[in-house]
This record gives C-alpha cells, structure tokens and sequence, in this order.
C-alpha cells in the first residue's frame, strides 16, 4: 500500500470523544506523509507457531533470503504479526510468487495489504503452494484435468509450463491457494470410463512441519492434543514425511554437456556433443589420422579420411536424411626393403605392428616386421 493511499483514506478526519460522542471535531483535508521518498510497498505476516519468535533474528533471516533489490524494513505488531514493507514493487511481487517462505520451519503466511485493510486484523489463513500431481492414470493426462485437480485441493492459481512441453516428467506440478487452517489432503480418486477408480498422490513442494495424526500445518504429533487422550503412539499414522516433495538439494552448477533437455522448445536451440566430434568410417582398420569439416549450424559434418576417398552428400541435419559416403579404397605403395627409409618415405607408409600381451609366441610374421 503506498502513502498515496494511505493520505486518500486520511484526507477527511473526525474526531470524537470515546465516552462522548456529542464532542466530536470535524478536520478536513488532512495531508499525511507529504514527502515523494516516503513510498512503500506492504504486506501482513504471521509464523504458524507457539514458540516465542525473537524478532531482531526473524527479520534478519528473512532479509537475507528475500535479498530485495531495493530494501525491507519490519515491525512487530501487538497481534503477533509483522508488517513487512517494501521499497520497490518488485521485490513483493517476487517475494509473494516464490513462497511459501519458512522461519525455523514454521510457515510465513503473508498477504499483500492492499487500500483499505488493517494489518492488525485482516484474515491470514491461506498460503499458495506447489504441489507435485503423482500416478496420474493414462488418458486423465490433460491441462483440464490438472486444472480440475488443482480446484480440489484449493482454489487453483496456475499450471507449470512445463507439464505438457514435451518432458520426461513422472508428474504434474499446479500452484494451489490452501487454507491452512484445514487438513492436508494426500491423495484423491479418479473413476475411469470402465468404471474402476485410481488413486492420484500429492505431495507437496517446501512444505513445513505439519502433524501426522491430523494433518495440519504448524505443530508436529507429539503435540497434538489427542494424542494425550488415549492414542497409541505406535499406530500407523495417516500422514507421512512422503508428503513432502523429496529434498530441496539445489542442481549442480555446471551444466553437463552430454545431458540432453526434455523439452522441445530446449532441444532447438541445443548441439549435441558429437555434432562437433570426428566421425570414424567403419570401411577404414587402420589408424590413420582423420580430419573433418566445421560444419554450419544444423548440417551434419563432412568427414575425409587420407587413406579413402570420401565424396560426402550433405542434408539437413533436421530433415532425419544421414550424411551418403562412396568409399573407394587406395592401393599402397610398395616400399623396397634394400632402400633406405627417408623421413618422407616414412610418413607416406602405415605400419601395423602387433605385439602378443605376454611377449612370446610371435608368429614369422610379426617377427618380420618388427625388423623392418
């Protein structure tokens, strides 16, 4: 909320007396906050926890994660909440679509103030989340039915971009608006057109502590109030660590060249490593050095080996046609044995000399030639 709106809704004061209100002043035309550099850009927060939070190291911690371009200040409402302002709109809207942000592990829930709401008491409930859409049954593998699942487990927000671009993806990622007051829901049933059902697995992205006996977000089992009443700490929990989506491990940094991307828009604008590498002709036993063209982006490299004669016929790499070689082999020349072997004459012949691994039983053969 910027102070433009802060001075709309203060521009007409009246003021009244608590017990009195026959003793009231009327003051009009108010100005709050008339300086230009006194723009902010806010937002509400509370921590889903019964631990006393030390503010000075929340907010540090948070700084430090949001790293907003422009700069973040807080301060600490009566109520248990933080008003959080920005200096830069930017910074909220990127801090708003990366969460949900954590405080030692409990949940940041955060809403933008916009003209008109009350820190102190506006309604913070709901936090958007991704979650991960598993065992999806052939056939249900459409963006309306993510979108549909989405609904069911909230109020739905958007689809990943990438769940149908053409990936290897064993699931489906949907961003939810979910009411953490309730439970979490783990799991849904599909009914195919044969009219048997399917069960689909959610689990959910950054996900903070949250109870296996009841599945609700902000306290672990052990402080669950019925499990004091009665409850056998050994029985088999309905909620489970395997809701959260696998660990937060970040990728590596490098990319490895010979890893291909999944999607199709990637995979145009990617070269594969042997795109650039020598290609050695089946037709051709001896190790003779081979030489290759640069080829142009998107043709596939002409290969031309010393000892053959090579006449490529290049396409297009991405009309699926393969580069067509005739290959003709040469005659060697004939060296005579009494005359003796300049450098030249050297480099214009191949010698192929093998060598039993145990030194022994060299045939007549091989003997001769490593005379020579």
């Amino acid at each position: 909320m910027e102070t433009s709106d802060i001075e709309t809704l203060c521009a007409d004061l009246t003021l009244a007396d608590v017990d009195d209100e026959d003793m009231s002043m009327h003051v009009p035309n108010v100005t709050v906050g008339d300086s230009d550099d006194d723009v902010g850009y806010y937002a509400v927060g509370r921590l889903i926890t019964d631990r006393n939070i030390k503010f000075p190291f929340f907010q540090d911690t948070m700084a430090t994660v949001w790293r907003p371009t422009m700069g973040v200040t807080m301060r600490q409402l009566p109520t248990k909440r933080y008003l959080i302002r920005f200096y830069h709109e930017g910074d909220l809207n990127r801090v708003m679509n990366e969460g949900p942000w954590t405080y030692e592990q409990s949940l940041l829930v955060m809403r933008r103030l916009l003209p008109g709401d009350d820190p102190e008491t506006v309604q913070l409930q709901h936090v958007e989340f991704w979650v991960q859409i598993h065992s999806l049954p052939v056939g249900f593998r459409s963006e309306v039915v993510v979108k549909a699942i989405g609904t069911f487990l909230g109020e739905w927000v958007r689809s990943d971009d990438r769940n149908f671009d053409g990936s290897m993806g064993t699931y489906y990622r949907v961003r939810v608006l979910i009411d953490v007051s309730k439970l979490l829901k783990k799991h849904m049933k599909m009914k195919r057109d044969s009219g048997t059902w399917a069960v689909v697995d959610f689990r959910f992205e950054r996900l903070p502590t949250f109870c296996f006996l009841c599945g609700i977000i902000g306290h672990g089992d052990k402080y669950y109030v019925r499990a004091l009443h009665g409850i056998d700490p050994n029985i088999e929990k309905p909620f489970g660590a395997y809701m959260r989506a696998g660990s937060r491990r970040t990728a590596p940094l490098a990319v490895n060249r010979f890893v291909a991307p999944e999607s199709n828009v990637e995979k145009k604008t990617w070269t594969a490593p042997g795109a650039d590498s020598v290609f050695m002709l089946a037709a051709v036993q001896v190790g003779a050095s081979t030489s290759v063209t640069a080829p142009d982006k998107g043709k596939v490299p002409q290969v031309i080996h010393p000892l053959t004669n090579v006449v490529p016929t290049t396409h297009d790499a991405d009309e699926g046609d393969i580069t067509e070689f005739v290959v003709a082999e040469q005659k060697r020349k004939r060296v005579d044995t009494e005359t003796p072997l300049t450098g030249a004459s050297m480099s214009e012949m191949d010698i192929e000399i093998e060598v039993p691994k145990n030194g022994d039983g060299a045939s007549s053969a091989q003997q001769a030639r490593l005379e020579l």
